[in-house]
């Protein structure tokens, strides 16, 4: 674990106050290295349907885990998350409310000094590897019919985070969706994305609550610019309550908290208009 990472020859130490340089990292790893190590991953793994009981990991569960995922066993991650599947938790419910969080523990350790950056882009390049192999060895081939629906997730502009974005879109992709994964940081970017080929739904996640006033805005100019004029819009993220459920209020076709929801509710709007010529 000496070997040196090409992340640090990019940004060095001494680029600016910590906190500043700390925030600089994380978009780097957030856009770039991990990107680059998904593309690089086997796409192989073994793991059991989406249907099993509800999984609420405590913290102690969402801490050991993130342990594990910077170890010197690689495979000590995938692991543990074998025992959760084999104890019959569904698969969407271990992806989403254990390595979401244990990735966000990650980032409070590192910002809290406890553990250091190497611990950091490592835990998060084998979340993000498990996460694919995992969904990817759940999906059903019976489902990839001709009428295969699309979809676009993309995250906020100010609020990426790849590694939620990606656990989204595997669980959609399981279900049969042809799925993209927009890392825009812009909202131009954003309206390039939607307008770049016909997708019969938009996943938008919203993770700052300072931009829930200009959301309805944001998303009534989605829309303007998608080459879909009736595309749906699902808003979901951390900055998104149960109150929030009203997503009129946005513009929005509906909230979706729940992953598992939301591909009912997807599945539901793409179904209400024609498909592309």
């Amino acid at each position: 674990m000496s070997q040196s990472h090409p992340l640090r020859e990019e940004v060095g130490a001494g680029a600016g106050p910590q906190a500043e340089c700390k925030r600089s990292l994380l978009s780097v790893i957030d856009s770039r290295i991990v990107p680059q190590l998904m593309r690089d991953s086997a796409h192989a793994g073994t793991g059991p349907g989406p249907e099993g009981l509800h999984f609420s990991p405590d913290p102690s569960q969402i801490a050991e885990f993130a342990r594990l995922c910077f170890q010197e066993n690689e495979r000590a991650g995938r692991q543990y998350l074998d025992r959760l599947l084999e104890q019959d938790y569904a698969l969407s419910e271990v992806l989403l409310n254990l390595v979401g969080p244990a990735a966000r523990w990650l980032g409070d350790q590192w910002d809290q000094d406890q553990i250091g950056f190497s611990e950091v882009t490592l835990g998060l390049v084998r979340m993000q590897n498990v996460t694919h192999d995992f969904a990817a060895s759940d999906r059903h081939p019976q489902r990839h019919a001709p009428d295969r629906f699309r979809m676009l997730v993309a995250s906020a502009p100010g609020s990426q985070h790849l590694l939620g974005l990606t656990m989204v879109s595997e669980l959609f992709a399981a279900d049969g969706w042809e799925v993209r994964v927009e890392v825009a940081s812009t909202e131009a970017a954003l309206f390039a994305a939607v307008q770049s080929g016909w997708f019969d739904v938009l996943g938008l996640s919203v993770g700052l609550a300072e931009q829930l006033p200009g959301l309805a805005d944001l998303v009534a100019r989605l829309r303007s610019h998608a080459r879909n004029p009736g595309i749906g819009v699902l808003l979901g993220g951390v900055a998104l309550t149960p109150a929030d459920a009203a997503a009129s209020g946005y513009g929005a076709d509906a909230v979706c908290l729940d992953p598992v929801a939301a591909i009912r509710v997807a599945r539901r709007l793409a179904m209400r208009t024609p498909p592309a010529a």
